[in-house]
């Protein structure tokens, strides 16, 4: 059954769920107070009752008792005007001896009819009669040669009257609290609502128009402003993340077609008449050679883009910087016999937590951008040295540098700054990106300073462990 409930609840639309969450819990605030007040009010009254009719025998029995040797049945029958002054409203006094015969008695109202009952002691208790609630109190009475009772009956008639009114006013106010917190409710879950709802047309929005659509920042400083903050973050960095995979395609294309148009006028070239013509014939080779190790080297580029945009993954492999830069410094000597190449690492380096494979990577590519822009001056300088909890390698060289408008932007995939002398070497615009990355998986970063004609320096800072 409560399974049921909770399945027919959860149908309902979220407006309709908080109007009827908080409409039953202040019912059943305001149910339990009126509850616990009602019973408390009523034993409080009852109470009053008792008192009161006990105060009024005690009255009477201290007047009867006053003379208790000159008491007799005459007396008792003259006492009619003093019952009458102790009498108050719905309350019957009598005075009656051992075998039930009523002496004197004053009433003030209607009453059901009550046998006589001879007591020996004070006794006060609560009776229904004829579907009237009343209290009852006796107490006997002894005189010269007389023997009775005196006998109050106490209707509760004002106690209900009371218990009567407080239960029509508490329903009432039941009633008008229901109404109230039902109207409350719908208020409070308009407001709240609001900006879930604004949230939603904010995606319809997007979903018709594009990325640029934002939602609207509210000015009280709640979860849900928190929400709608987080939200045009969120869509700042889809936004952002769009147009780079757009520029990206763009630029992929763009140099793409580049040797693909190289290709295609060359094999026309030799499809047309250069089969005969050796000249013609080595010089398209040579050329289309050319282009299809530029396209080899632009598609691994791209491999390697995708791969270092995965997700970070745990890093298991230790690696020794001090002994990676100098076989890869060695190496590098071989290649290129005409560049000076000065490593300066400390002598007691750690290990570190990369790759060799990713750290031998990211050298390569920096290392490599270094000597294709140091054609005048010939000379890089790399270093290794410890900071703390992180390593900072540097990679400096005498090159002709970087403009300042260009810095910004040498990260962006594709970008080059001097495109036409990028593209004669064989460059794709796509190492420092990769680079960057890379770093980033093991939470390092990597910044770069340079002044143009001067040179530039590239500094990386990895920590130990990530």
């Amino acid at each position: 059954m409560i399974r049921k409930v909770s399945s027919q609840f959860n149908r309902f639309p979220w407006q309709t769920k908080l109007i009827l969450s908080s409409s039953t819990a202040i019912f059943l605030t305001f149910f339990l107070f009126s509850f616990l007040e009602y019973h408390t009010v009523s034993k409080w009254m009852m109470n009053r009752e008792e008192i009161a009719i006990n105060r009024t025998m005690s009255d009477i029995t201290t007047f009867y008792n006053s003379r208790p040797h000159k008491l007799k049945h005459e007396d008792i029958e003259k006492t009619q005007t003093f019952l009458r002054e102790m009498n108050d409203k719905d309350q019957l006094i009598r005075v009656y001896d051992q075998n039930g015969n009523v002496i004197v008695s004053d009433k003030n109202g209607d009453f059901p009819v009550l046998e006589a009952s001879p007591t020996s002691k004070l006794v006060t208790q609560k009776v229904s009669v004829e579907g009237i609630e009343a209290y009852v109190a006796r107490a006997p009475l002894k005189g010269d040669n007389f023997t009775g009772t005196i006998e109050i009956v106490r209707q509760l008639s004002t106690y209900r009257r009371m218990m009567g009114n407080l239960f029509w006013v508490m329903t009432i106010f039941g009633l008008a609290a229901i109404l109230f917190s039902a109207i409350s409710g719908f208020l409070l879950a308009k407001q709240l609502l609001k900006p879930v709802k604004d949230l939603a047309m904010a995606m319809k929005d997007i979903k018709e128009k594009g990325f640029q659509e934002r939602m609207v920042i509210y000015k009280q400083k709640d979860e849900l402003t928190a929400l709608t903050n987080v939200f045009n973050e969120m869509m700042d960095e889809i936004e952002k993340s769009f147009l780079l995979q757009k520029q990206f395609v763009e630029d992929a294309s763009h140099e793409l077609r580049t040797p693909v148009s190289i290709l295609e006028g060359h094999l026309s070239l030799l499809n047309r008449w250069g089969k005969k013509d050796p000249v013609i014939l080595d010089e398209s080779l040579e050329a289309s050679v050319q282009e299809v190790t530029r396209l080899k080297k632009l598609i691994n580029d791209l491999l390697l883009m995708t791969r270092a945009e995965h997700p970070r993954i745990k890093n298991e492999e230790w690696t020794d910087l001090s002994e990676t830069l100098q076989q890869l410094v060695k190496s590098l000597e071989i290649v290129h016999p005409d560049y000076n190449l000065f490593l300066e690492v400390g002598s007691s380096l750690p290990k570190i937590s990369i790759s060799r494979q990713h750290l031998e990577q990211i050298m390569i590519i920096l290392l490599d951008n270094a000597i294709q822009y140091s054609i005048n001056n010939k000379s890089v300088w790399i270093s290794a040295k410890q900071e703390g909890e992180e390593m900072i390698v540097s990679v400096v060289d005498s090159g002709i540098g970087i403009p300042s408008e260009h810095l910004a932007k040498v990260f962006n995939r594709f970008y080059r700054v001097d495109k036409a002398r990028s593209r004669e070497n064989g460059g794709t615009g796509l190492g420092l990106s990769i680079a960057q990355r890379i770093i980033k998986k093991y939470n390092g970063s990597i910044s770069i300073e340079s002044k143009e004609g001067v040179g530039t320096k590239v500094k990386i800072v990895l920590p130990f462990s990530y």
